[in-house]
């Protein structure tokens, strides 16, 4: 990789690290659900020229959306607000891997060696020994909301596995588009205050609500598209993992997250299971390799 090009992977590693700071300031003003509605309605209209009838795959963008938008994230972002921080979540948030790996062997029928069935061993087994860490302990509601939504991203990383010629930035305004509707109706039926931190939002508020949506879908996104148009799934993996490091180290510095040895152990276990997964999917096929989300 060039030096820009190395430059750019790791500030999209660090804006994805940074986006579950934001989703966590974000969650302390907004109704968690509305939040999530809120992100998914800009995207939609920010990137309204890229919603174009996609023929002959109008209904698996559908359920990606179903799968992505609305049950990955809604429990993603109740994780973040259960939680209460963001360096627990941000560890957990990479059992995308393992669950899309192990999806791939139930509906698609692949086989899979000892290396990723280690790393799959070590992914879980890590965010489980962190789990009993006592100030993680207190968090176990949104880490377990957390490790939900990976599951429902692994599913939606299937479906976009059997879809061909759907770019970056036309499923992200698809998603938000089919998203966003749901999302409010149950927003408003089941929680409360919405006009208020609407009225009541200020710079932080905002701000966090800007940078998910523009800096984490549309910028971050569309420049991992650019790099993995030039480069190999095997090449970019590492800086992929670096988004939960720099969403720990972002934790502890702006919200002095306290960080315990047991932490430290099982995160490292966990990132190094899906470094495992990643890096040998990247080998056997590179188009099923899971992008970096947050």
């Amino acid at each position: 990789m060039s030096p820009p090009h190395i430059a750019m992977a790791l500030l999209i590693s660090a804006i994805w690290g940074f986006s579950f700071v934001a989703s966590k300031v974000g969650l302390d003003h907004f109704p968690p659900l509305f939040f999530t509605a809120l992100r998914f309605g800009l995207v939609a209209i920010l990137l309204s020229p890229f919603l174009k009838i996609v023929k002959g795959r109008m209904k698996a963008i559908f359920w990606i959306a179903v799968m992505v938008g609305i049950f990955h994230f809604t429990f993603l972002y109740l994780g973040i607000y259960a939680a209460g921080g963001v360096t627990a979540v941000a560890i957990t948030s990479q059992l995308i891997a393992p669950f899309s790996v192990i999806l791939a062997v139930i509906v698609l029928k692949e086989t899979i060696g000892w290396r990723r069935i280690l790393g799959i061993v070590m992914a879980f087994g890590g965010v489980m020994f962190l789990g009993f860490d006592p100030v993680i302990f207190d968090q176990l509601e949104g880490v377990a909301l957390v490790a939900f939504a990976g599951l429902f991203m692994a599913v939606g990383l299937i479906l976009m596995r059997q879809i061909q010629n759907v770019g970056t930035m036309s499923m992200q305004a698809w998603i938000g588009a089919i998203s966003f509707l749901p999302l409010m109706v149950i927003s408003l039926a089941t929680e409360t205050g919405q006009f208020d931190a609407v009225m009541s939002m200020d710079w932080e508020a905002a701000g966090a609500l800007a940078f998910v949506v523009i800096v984490t879908t549309i910028i971050a996104h569309g420049g991992w598209y650019f790099l993995i148009q030039r480069y190999p799934i095997s090449v970019l993996t590492p800086f992929g993992l670096l988004a939960p490091v720099f969403g720990v180290i972002f934790g502890v510095v702006l919200f002095s997250e306290p960080i315990t040895l047991r932490f430290l152990i099982g995160g490292m276990i966990t990132l190094v299971g899906v470094g495992i997964i990643n890096m040998r999917t990247a080998q056997k096929n590179p188009q099923a390799a899971p992008e970096p989300e947050a």
